[in-house]
């Protein structure tokens, strides 16, 4: 008997895993990555017209499962369409972190299985937050300088009050001599004039040339001053206000959980440590996210800044944290995060995100950064769950080669 093979299609961590995964089982797999439907010309033939003509060249009927495992969402949906539309009773599952579509599709195409791979992982990361741990640094986290202190106003607005206050001074010490006012007087004319009321009981309609031209400066130089440190002033309540409302502000937090990155993963530990009951503090680097508002609104506290950066992990009260997530797309951006926050306080729980798993074996070996996850290595045997049996070995024949016409490849286990 014949075994029925296992298509997957996708480039990226995941559907390098459950590759992995079908190989190890002694299925007969083929791989098809999503160069395959890509435009092979200049023309102008839209990408769902390719994937459809690309599709209706391969054997389906051969076909006992297609796993969909690109990394992105909208690739998958459109294989998705295209094979289910060429066979319908093909048995499909496909990855898909957009939550809304995932139950029309499912109920449009009840032989397919949507799956969230953040989804599924989330959990994994969670649980890390209190996993048992019993380590000893292997190394002296180095200390990441003071920052510099800064001037608590602005120098230049101090600059305009002092002038300012020298242009009044000088004009009501002139006034005093040259028109013969009293200490008080003086002032009192001074400020009515800078304050443009001019109530006239005192004028220089009969001064001397010399005093009408020193009153003529102290109006335009005053009207400087003033405007000056008014628009300044302004300036920077608004900045302050905007820097508020962009969480930017040195938080008095302790035992607190900073989360890094509010992405697809991030989303879904986000909303698992705040049904805990967690106090969550998340960094996020993109002001436009969209879920800012919705985990503001949940009770958590989001800073928008780069958590690279030693400001924003002070600011974030990282040396009193209960432990810090950092899950954005990036390895090296992830271990950078850590690392800085180590330097902060080495006893911190660091939970990584790390697709290469190689690394996250040398993280854990020579860095001494022992929660590192993955999330394609945690939702792979989610995704495999829902293949079919594999054929009995003594079952197995050798795989036929691949029509010259067909684009599958198939691969053989190590």
């Amino acid at each position: 008997m014949t075994a029925k093979s296992v298509l997957i299609v996708g480039s990226g961590h995941l559907a390098y895993r459950v590759r992995k995964l079908a190989v190890t089982r002694r299925y007969d797999v083929k791989h098809l990555g999503y160069d395959v439907f890509r435009r092979q010309d200049s023309s102008d033939e839209p990408a769902y017209d390719i994937i459809a003509r690309t599709l209706r060249g391969l054997d389906l009927a051969s076909l006992a499962m297609v796993f969909l495992v690109d990394d992105h969402d909208e690739r998958n949906l459109q294989l998705l369409l295209g094979l289910s539309s060429l066979r319908k009773d093909l048995p499909i599952v496909a990855s898909l972190y957009n939550e809304n579509i995932a139950p029309h599709l499912q109920a449009a195409h009840p032989n397919t299985r949507i799956l969230n791979p953040a989804k599924i992982a989330a959990p994994a990361f969670i649980d890390a937050l209190n996993a048992p741990l019993t380590r000893s640094l292997i190394y002296v986290p180095p200390k990441i300088a003071a920052a510099p202190a800064t001037a608590r106003s602005d120098n230049l607005i101090k600059a305009l009050v002092g002038g300012f206050l020298v242009l009044t001074g000088t004009a009501t010490v002139y006034f005093h001599s040259a028109e013969h006012l009293s200490w008080l007087d003086a002032l009192y004319f001074v400020t009515v004039t800078v304050a443009t009321v001019g109530y006239g009981d005192i004028s220089l309609r009969d001064s001397a040339a010399a005093s009408k031209i020193v009153g003529i400066g102290l109006i335009l130089g005053s009207t400087f001053f003033i405007w000056m440190i008014f628009s300044l002033t302004v300036d920077r309540i608004i900045k302050r206000r905007v820097q508020l409302a962009l969480g930017r502000k040195r938080y008095a937090k302790r035992g607190h959980v900073i989360l890094c990155g509010l992405g697809r993963l991030g989303f879904f530990i986000a909303e698992g440590l705040l049904e805990r009951g967690e106090n969550l503090l998340i960094v996020e680097k993109d002001e436009d996210s969209s879920t800012i508002e919705y985990f503001r609104s949940r009770g958590a506290d989001v800073y928008i800044g780069d958590a690279r950066l030693p400001r924003v992990l002070r600011d974030v009260a990282v040396t009193r944290a209960k432990a810090l997530y950092s899950v954005v797309s990036n390895d090296i951006v992830n271990l950078e995060i850590g690392l800085n926050a180590r330097s902060f306080e080495p006893n911190l729980r660091i939970i990584l995100r790390i697709f290469d798993e190689s690394m996250s074996q040398v993280i854990k070996e020579h860095l001494d950064i022992h929660l590192t996850l993955s999330m394609s290595a945690i939702a792979d045997e989610k995704f495999f769950s829902h293949s079919p049996p594999p054929p009995q070995l003594d079952e197995q024949l050798e795989p036929p080669p691949p029509s010259p016409a067909s684009p599958l490849l198939p691969v053989s286990a190590p």
